[in-house]
């Protein structure tokens, strides 16, 4: 693992940086440094692997949060190394601007780093209690965060993203080879070890055939089909490691789940109506705590009175709800299993885990993914437009209260 620790750039750096148009990357160093912890990780979950070996264990029957450690633990790892190696690539590629890279790498490297944190907590939860099932949670596989897109995609960003894949292969391939040997009853599941093979074998050619392609120092013009095998290769390893893990899942495994609409079930109020609820954008957990706000009651009538298309908002808001009552998704817990709480913006909506691909307010959602919705009348007063928006983060606590006045933010 490469440890980069940017010092403070220098008047040279910051030049070159804005002239490249990159951005800092202070934040995803931080986030780096402490998703280290993966290593440790991955060091027990690799353990188990070969214990669960040594004793026989098949997978398709052995020990159900045995199978959960392992998938997270990978999960985490992938994600991890995808983040470590973009970023390195881009700082090799120029030295000159270490700790500054292309808005593209930050987008993405700030998508992975962002589940670094959820996956190991799973993994955690997984090792130390044999009753926590991620599949209960989480529909599996697991999807990749969404690519971020760049037109072209810079090289330095494709060769990160090769020395990724060349990482986990040699890892998928390792765990593969352990798993073949526990299968004592390879001719039952032989349909399924056939699948797998077939995954890797799609994965390495993908892969093999983007470092053709690089090798050849291209042009911009073949960035995108570079790109494109590369996403492709990372995709397949990340589903292979967990399909390896949790076999019982290769049955019904279709390739990356297409995130499905919210279910078209729509709440009848409007704002006109008689018995209109204006908290219902708001945190069914935490409503009763809002209601007794003075200053939560006169932020809420503003924004709606400031909105300038409130069945907009409502429909959006009614397609979180019908999701959330089919599964799709689910109020977001920390690693204690408690609400993570509302956001703190007004109108304090609810923060959400997705459990299931799903598109909500035309957004696609992908598990594990957390995020929630925002509509605020903050900006029209002075001009602006009035935000609705589907927001997807990596959400903390916080004592910061923001009523959407002109007075900004306020301590709780």
């Amino acid at each position: 693992m490469t440890t980069a620790d940017p010092t403070k750039p220098t008047l040279v750096t910051r030049v070159v940086a804005a002239f490249k148009g990159e951005v800092r990357s202070d934040e995803l160093e931080a986030y780096r440094r402490a998703g280290g912890i993966v290593y440790t990780e991955l060091e027990h979950a690799e353990a188990l692997r070969l214990r669960l070996a040594q004793e026989g264990v098949n997978l398709w029957h052995g020990p159900r949060s045995a199978s959960g450690q392992l998938l997270c633990t990978w999960n985490a790892f992938v994600l991890q190394t995808i983040g470590e190696q973009l970023l390195d690539a881009d700082y090799a590629a120029d030295p000159r601007t270490t700790g500054y890279v292309p808005t593209v790498t930050s987008r993405q490297v700030a998508a992975c780093f962002d589940q670094v944190e959820g996956w190991v907590s799973r993994a955690r939860q997984a090792a130390g209690n044999p009753g926590y099932l991620v599949e209960e949670e989480l529909q599996l596989p697991a999807d990749l965060p969404e690519w971020a897109e760049a037109d072209p995609c810079p090289l330095p960003h494709l060769h990160g993203m090769l020395a990724a894949s060349r990482a986990i292969r040699q890892h998928a391939e390792v765990a593969f080879g352990i798993f073949e040997q526990t299968v004592a009853d390879a001719y039952e599941h032989r349909g399924d070890l056939q699948r797998l093979r077939q995954l890797a074998a799609e994965a390495a050619t993908a892969a093999d055939y983007a470092e053709g392609l690089l090798k050849a120092h291209p042009q911009p013009r073949l960035h995108e089909a570079i790109e494109g095998r590369l996403q492709r290769a990372l995709e397949l390893y990340y589903h292979l490691g967990q399909l390896i893990a949790m076999p019982k899942r290769i049955a019904g495994y279709r390739g990356s789940a297409a995130p499905a609409p919210a279910p078209a079930t729509y709440d009848s109020l409007t704002v006109n109506a008689r018995d209109f609820d204006p908290w219902c954008l708001t945190d069914p957990q935490r409503r009763d705590f809002w209601k007794a706000d003075p200053r939560a009651w006169q932020s809420i009538k503003e924004m709606w009175e400031y909105d300038p298309d409130p069945a907009a908002t409502l429909r959006i808001q009614a397609e979180i709800n019908a999701a959330f009552r089919e599964g799709f998704i689910r109020y977001a817990v920390n690693a204690a299993l408690e609400p993570l709480g509302s956001y703190h913006c007004c109108p304090f909506p609810a923060i959400y885990m997705v459990r299931r691909p799903v598109v909500i307010g035309g957004k696609q959602l992908r598990p594990a993914q957390q995020f929630t919705f925002e509509a605020s009348a903050e900006d029209v007063p002075t001009g602006g437009q009035f935000r609705r928006e589907i927001i997807v983060a990596n959400f903390q606590p916080t004592n910061k209260v923001d009523y959407c006045d002109p007075d900004g933010l306020h301590g709780d």
